[in-house]
């Protein structure tokens, strides 16, 4: 125990000798008087003036501590801002053996406050290319002044050798970053970044805590020594660790020229995002590249986004103001219903229950300014694209180019077992506006989705046939997607060819609305009933945010024929729609025909009705009073179109994929128009006499809906 006692009293007695002559010796040492040999040195080796406007005085601390304050080095005569470099105050901390013997050996060296302004001027010089000044000779042959003044062809590595700093640390500074060619300014914050090494020869362990536009970027790292850095010959290696925004990576490479214009790195990377950070699934990117100072390319051996794997190339040329970005991205599957497994994507067939545009369309910014930020071409294949388990698109090719903020999706193609489509687009961030066509073809409807086939005996889909064929062209404008929704003009138009359909339980669309809809309808929902389909159309044409299907959704079958013609108003969702619907095996012509005419859809989107046409009311009443009071189908289908398919269709792409009504038919439907407008001409008339009729309609409306 007495050994211990003795042997520890030693080794402290010793510190506190050491301390105290390491404290006398700094205290005794005016670093004053050599200022502005310090500032001479740095102008011979840069050609930039330093300047140390503050005192140098001792820290009190254990530690030998000299503070230098208020230190600022010059930037060029062109540049904006006259400093290169400003700092509060410099604390380098001393060994203490060394100091016994007046060797300086800097055990570490914090920066306070440092501001950094860095320039490149419209001919792409840069405020860090030095020129050597004339070389000042020193008149101290002072032990400071001997180690650290340089001879003509010294270089700054062998200057400071004999004292460079074990660590070097940056507390709560500011980078900035001018360029003149177009005014651009970069900042960014450090509130940590910390250098240590054993020595000139030995790696580097850095460490980092730095604020870049608003988001955060910390890690740490093992790079190779300054004498490889300085020396700028072989291959200096990196391996680092870091994370920012939540995202973590591990690149570990090795960089050539370090230090010059040929600069260039080879690279592995491995990035990770866990699952829900910055709203997007489980990401991980791993792949080798290359850089040089104009140019980065990225070999991606797995992208894998929730078991999702992407395998591809990215190429970078960075020489210019402006990025140029190739990219060339392909998978054997991707699943989309992997992304969210509570929320599977999927068609929605119960949108009418509580969809509303205003709320489906939100009222937020497009990011219209990202075209800006590069330019490029893109290309993407996809074997299998899942949307949701009954629904995929095959051979998926995606072609575009990026040129000025003006994106032009040349080509999307895919397949949906042998049906096509081929679709394309041009956004434009300098107008903030968007132009999209496309056509599919040969797509049975039973592809689409699951709920299309037959499962059960009674159940509602296709037996057989059901090939569709679309079309839409579209064009808007505006800064918001709601305000790009509000503005859309053009044409949809949806066609589904013969088939065989099966009435029946309805497996999707179940709110009251639609079940309300079919019991007018007279749509079996819970028996079934063998139809044959002729055909059946959407027409959708938009203009300024309005939707009007001029007689545009048909539904034309041996069963049941029914056409729609209204609007339906974007900007505040309103439905407008009146239905005729005609069913040639009603047992009560009369009553069918006559409620065929009183059907409207109001109300909104979120909140469709069903409301009685009053004008629709008013002219079968008038086509009664026109007819003699007779009460038949044949002289009740005033506007009955024998061919409601090609009548949609009228002026469109499609105007002759169905054949025009026949000859007797065009006579008889010309007749039943030319009653309608006599009709038409006549409702003013019979309408004071029809309010007790109305009222009969409203009753026998109410008694089916209930």
């Amino acid at each position: 125990m007495k050994f211990f006692k003795w042997f520890f009293g030693i080794i402290f007695t010793l510190i506190i000798i050491i301390a105290v002559s390491g404290y006398v010796f700094l205290k005794n040492f005016d670093l004053n008087q050599y200022k502005s040999y310090a500032e001479k040195i740095v102008y011979e080796q840069t050609g930039r003036k330093l300047s140390i406007n503050g005192n140098a005085e001792l820290g009190i601390s254990l530690v030998p501590t000299l503070i230098i304050n208020d230190i600022s080095f010059a930037n060029p005569s062109w540049a904006k801002n006259p400093q290169m470099a400003k700092v509060s105050s410099v604390e380098l901390k001393f060994a203490l053996l060394p100091l016994l013997s007046k060797q300086i050996v800097i055990d570490k060296a914090i920066l306070n406050q440092p501001q950094i302004y860095l320039e490149t001027n419209k001919k792409g010089q840069n405020s860090w290319d030095f020129e050597k000044a004339q070389p000042v000779v020193a008149k101290n042959n002072g032990w400071f002044i001997k180690n650290a003044n340089a001879s003509e062809n010294a270089n700054v590595l062998e200057m400071f050798s004999d004292f460079v700093a074990k660590e070097v640390a940056v507390k709560s500074g500011d980078f900035n970053y001018l360029k003149h060619s177009d005014n651009s300014l970069l900042t960014m914050k450090i509130k940590n970044l910390d250098f240590n090494t054993e020595g000139m020869n030995s790696p580097m362990n850095v460490s980092w805590d730095i604020v870049f536009n608003d988001m955060e970027f910390n890690g740490k790292g093992i790079f190779g020594s300054l004498s490889a850095l300085f020396s700028a010959t072989g291959e200096y290696p990196i391996n680092v660790n870091m994370k920012a925004l939540g995202i973590k990576a591990v690149v570990d490479g090795k960089v050539k020229n370090a230090l010059n214009d040929k600069l260039s790195a080879t690279f592995n990377y491995n990035i990770y995002n866990p699952a829900n950070n910055m709203n997007v699934p489980e990401t991980t990117l791993i792949g080798k590249g290359n850089a040089t100072l104009k140019k980065v390319n990225l070999n991606i051996d797995k992208l894998e986004i929730v078991n999702n794997i992407i395998k591809g190339k990215i190429s970078a040329d960075i020489s210019k103001n402006i990025p140029y970005v190739e990219a060339d991205l392909s998978s054997d599957l991707l699943d989309l219903n992997n992304f969210n497994r509570a929320k599977p994507t999927a068609l929605n067939f119960e949108i009418i229950k509580s969809a509303h545009a205003s709320s489906l369309v939100p009222n937020e910014m497009i990011p219209f300014d990202l075209l800006k930020l590069a330019d490029g071409k893109f290309s993407l294949m996809i074997n299998k694209l899942m949307l949701n388990p009954s629904l995929s698109l095959n051979n998926l090719t995606l072609k575009a180019g990026l040129a000025g903020g003006l994106l032009n999706i040349n080509a999307l193609n895919f397949n949906i077992d042998n049906g096509s489509a081929n679709v394309s687009a041009v956004i434009n961030a300098s107008n903030k506006s968007l132009v999209a066509e496309g056509v599919t073809k040969d797509i049975l409807i039973t592809s689409l989705h699951e709920e299309f086939k037959i499962d059960g005996s009674y159940d509602f889909g296709f037996t057989s046939g059901g090939g569709t064929q679309t079309s839409f062209n579209l064009n808007g404008h505006g800064s918001t997607y709601r305000s790009l929704v509000d503005s859309l003009s053009g044409q949809i138009i949806a066609i589904v060819e013969p088939a065989q359909i099966q009435t029946g339980h309805f497996k999707f669309m179940t709110s009251n609305f639609i079940k309300q809809l079919a019991e007018i309808l007279k749509i079996k929902a819970n028996g079934k009933e063998n139809v044959s389909l002729k055909c059946a159309v959407v027409r959708a044409d938009l203009k300024d945010g309005t939707i009007t299907f001029p007689k545009g959704i048909v539904i034309n079958s041996d069963k049941l024929d029914l056409v729609g013609d209204g609007s339906l108003k974007l900007k505040n969702d309103k439905i407008d729609i009146r239905i005729n619907a005609y069913r040639s095996s009603a047992t009560d012509m009369s009553i069918m025909q006559a409620l065929s005419n009183l059907i409207k859809i109001k109300g909104t989107i979120q909140e469709p009705k069903i409301a009685i046409d009053k004008d629709g009311t008013i002219k079968t009443i008038a086509g009664i009073a026109m007819t003699g009071g007779a009460l038949n189908g044949a002289q009740l289908l005033l506007d009955k179109d024998t061919s409601p398919c090609y009548t949609a269709l009228k002026g469109t792409m499609y105007s002759n994929k169905f054949e025009k009504p026949s000859t007797v038919s065009s006579v008889t439907q010309g007749s039943y128009q030319n009653a309608s407008q006599a009709v038409n001409a006549g409702i003013d008339k019979v309408k004071s006499g029809t309010k007790e009729i109305t009222d009969k309609a409203k009753k026998l409306l109410n008694n089916i809906l209930k």
